[in-house]
């Protein structure tokens, strides 16, 4: 029988291992035959998730230590992020905990399983594992093997998965990734469900971090006002808010699907304040318009076929990551002023939304006071409030004030079931 050994194999084999060991992309590759390391986005990605880990490794020296990721649907973003980074972090440090969210636990511990399978597999053995050269290895404890929660054998490190508004159970995380905070447009455009989430990561997710922990937000911008919107506001109007590194990476730019990039910081600001980000100086990969971010995968015309056969504001949310149309069905930006009073005459009406719910997850009730006069209509006094019996005390204190300054209000039927008072 002939020897089946090819000079030079050996050495090559090493070398890989080393780079997997070293940098995140080539891991990728070596773990996973069917990475599509190839791809643009991914290479920007996995360079900005380098930067995650050297700021969990350097407690917090130097790194990004907060990073959302915005990409089309089935562009790898979550098998890189949630299921491969982590596996990668822990063959680093395998004292670091991590703690992984979705919307709900089935997901979550699905991707922590895959993180856990991984880290069983033949591959990451030989560059963390039993046939690595570290003195210990990085292996999943027989006693704590579950899918949902599993820990290292010999190491303080692990994982642990949960659903979004669901108890975290355990240590902190020095990582903690949010993957996919709503299931779907329903959830996402519900004011109420927002709220929900948005507490839940203020009480429960964020408070459970370890000195110096990254945190990393993957989603689908389906609406301003999700979690992702709200956090970008603050870090705009907070100072003290965090301040987030993001990989927004639209399909495509084109004249249907326009990405207005901002020119001037104070239209970058305007964007984040309305929960949208648009990154200054173009797109991060410097495509031209009209290049689809993943030709191999999407090319220009199949990027159109997709818009075809889904409505615009899907496409606009799912493929463009922007939780808006930048040109609306009936009115774009554009055609808003914001004027300091409202000229005289005007004949005003109040339009109410009526929620009528009583727990603190219902819907809220809004009513806003609209002027007509002559082609043009104004806006004013929004007010938004949940319990029902103040919205409404404070609705009478409003009409009133209204006319003592001498305001006429006026009746008239109006669509959508909105409710008018005179």
């Amino acid at each position: 029988m002939k020897n089946s050994f090819v000079p030079g194999s050996g050495m090559a084999e090493r070398v890989r291992r080393e780079k997997a060991r070293r940098h995140f992309l080539p891991f990728c590759e070596y773990v996973d035959k069917k990475y599509p390391v190839q791809a643009r986005h991914l290479q920007l990605l996995a360079e900005k998730l380098e930067g995650v880990a050297e700021y969990v490794l350097s407690g917090g020296q130097a790194g990004i230590p907060r990073l959302m990721v915005f990409m089309p649907p089935r562009y790898w973003k979550s098998n890189t992020c949630s299921q491969k980074f982590p596996a990668w972090l822990l063959g680093k440090d395998p004292e670091k905990r991590i703690i992984l969210a979705s919307y709900g636990a089935d997901l979550a511990t699905e991707h922590s399983g895959k993180v856990r399978d991984l880290i069983e597999g033949e591959k990451y053995k030989n560059i963390f594992g039993s046939r690595s050269s570290l003195e210990l290895p990085v292996e999943i404890s027989e006693d704590r093997h579950a899918a949902a929660a599993w820990a290292l054998e010999n190491h303080s490190g692990g994982m642990i998965s949960a659903g979004v508004g669901g108890a975290i159970v355990g240590k902190g995380g020095h990582l903690l990734i949010l993957d996919d905070a709503f299931k779907n447009r329903e959830e996402a455009e519900s004011a109420a469900n927002r709220q929900k989430v948005i507490k839940w990561y203020r009480s429960s997710f964020y408070t459970r971090q370890e000195d110096h922990a990254a945190i990393i937000i993957i989603m689908t911008r389906w609406d301003q006002e999700d979690i992702a919107g709200a956090l970008l506001a603050d870090s705009i109007g907070n100072p003290e808010a965090d301040q987030w590194d993001v990989v927004f990476l639209p399909s495509i730019d084109t004249p249907e699907y326009p990405i207005d990039y901002p020119t001037t910081p104070e239209q970058y600001a305007e964007n984040m304040l309305r929960g949208t980000f648009i990154p200054m100086g173009g797109d991060q990969l410097h495509r031209q318009p009209g290049e689809p971010l993943w030709p191999e995968k999407h090319n220009a015309a199949q990027l159109k076929a997709i818009a075809a056969n889904i409505l615009d504001f899907e496409f606009v949310s799912q493929y463009q990551q922007m939780p808006r149309l930048s040109i609306g069905g009936f009115f774009d930006d554009g055609d808003f002023q914001i004027i300091d009073k409202a000229p005289e005459g005007a004949r005003w009406y109040a339009y109410m939304d009526l929620a009528l719910g009583e727990s603190e997850t219902s819907d809220f009730n809004v009513t806003g006071a609209v002027g007509l006069q002559g082609e043009n209509l104004y806006i004013r006094d929004m007010l938004v409030e949940r319990e029902l019996e103040p919205f409404l005390v404070e609705v009478r204190r409003l009409m009133l004030s209204s006319a003592e300054a001498g305001t006429v209000w006026g009746v008239e039927d109006v669509a959508f079931q909105k409710l008018v008072f005179n």
